[in-house]
């Protein structure tokens, strides 16, 4: 896939010559990463001179490795994978902060009414170390449990996974995101925590380049910011057409999955002017520190660059666009 998509980038056609050819690979099929898809088929990529090939690259610690690795120029990805590298030497920087706070419910089985009756049960996460689990982890000791004494954190894997483990009965509660919320509502499950309104800073889901791409080419840089920025208030102003993207992206049939997935996520998540936030990449190292010494006494500044979104804020572009909408 990705030699065949390195000959696509190299080819060029005779009517693409003033359009700059890039990659940009997204990690997660998932309503979090839907903006990148939104900017290629609304045509705000070729817009803002760009000519644009989407690669998927399962996974934030792969699509980091292929960013490092020169394969992709720009990933949408999680912040964790980003800070991970750096701290590991790599030259990763997050440039645009898509979804800033765990976008996780926990669900349970009818039976379980309160977070206080999991004591003893089992809940579902994707991996250890994974986002699913860190924020599971930080919302259960938000509300008073402890998640290494009071419940029992099994590996189950992909959401679907998760939910199939809750339905036969081998979990009593697990993680999902809309719009697998929707569902669980309609089998009767409890939603036993929206994390959202618990508003645990993270990087869920982010676009990532290399330092070293910003000093060689700054143009491209601000014209990914620019096109970001410009999906994003199409997506959050022409829903009809934002439906129809983010239905093709996820793969769903249900018009009512789709619509839970596009306001859950789009409308409430995504900041209309996205920068990363500090205090949730500053939460990423504490998680990391135990386990790894070298996220101690590093700040979360050193991890982003948002000077391109900066000036295109000052500017007052991103405000004139939502602008004309009121």
């Amino acid at each position: 896939m990705l030699l065949h998509t390195l000959l696509w980038f190299f080819s060029g056609s005779a009517s693409a010559q003033s359009l700059e050819k890039i990659i940009i690979a997204y990690s997660a099929i998932s309503p979090f990463q839907v903006i990148v898809k939104v900017a290629e088929d609304s045509g705000i990529f070729g817009k803002n001179g760009l000519e644009t090939k989407l690669v998927f690259i399962e996974g934030g610690s792969r699509g980091a490795q292929a960013l490092l690795a020169g394969e992709v120029p720009f990933v949408v990805s999680d912040g964790a994978s980003a800070v991970t590298s750096r701290l590991a030497g790599a030259d990763t920087t997050i440039i645009i902060g898509l979804v800033n706070t765990f976008p996780y419910t926990l669900i349970s089985a009818p039976d379980i009414r309160e977070v206080g009756d999991l004591k003893g049960k089992k809940v579902a996460i994707s991996r250890f170390g994974s986002a699913t689990d860190v924020a599971t982890r930080f919302a259960l000791r938000k509300v008073g449990l402890n998640p290494d004494r009071d419940v029992a954190m099994l590996q189950i894997g992909a959401q679907n996974a998760r939910f199939a483990a809750l339905k036969a009965g081998s979990v009593q509660a697990a993680v999902i995101t809309p719009p697998f919320t929707l569902t669980a509502r309609k089998l009767g499950f409890n939603s036993l925590l929206n994390m959202v309104d618990l508003n645990l800073p993270t990087s869920q889901s982010a676009v990532l380049t290399t330092d070293s791409l910003i000093r060689r080419n700054t143009e491209l840089v601000g014209k990914v910011v620019k096109s970001f920025v410009d999906a994003i208030y199409f997506y959050k102003t022409q829903k009809k057409e934002s439906i129809k993207i983010l239905k093709k992206f996820l793969g769903y049939t249900s018009d009512e999955e789709v619509e839970e997935a596009y306001s859950e996520a789009g409308l409430k998540l995504v900041p209309s002017k996205p920068y990363p936030t500090l205090e949730g990449i500053q939460l990423i190292l504490q998680s990391l520190e135990e386990k790894n010494p070298k996220a101690r006494n590093r700040r979360a500044e050193e991890f982003v660059n948002v000077s391109f979104l900066e000036k295109l804020d000052k500017s007052g572009y991103i405000d004139q666009l939502y602008k004309a909408t009121k």
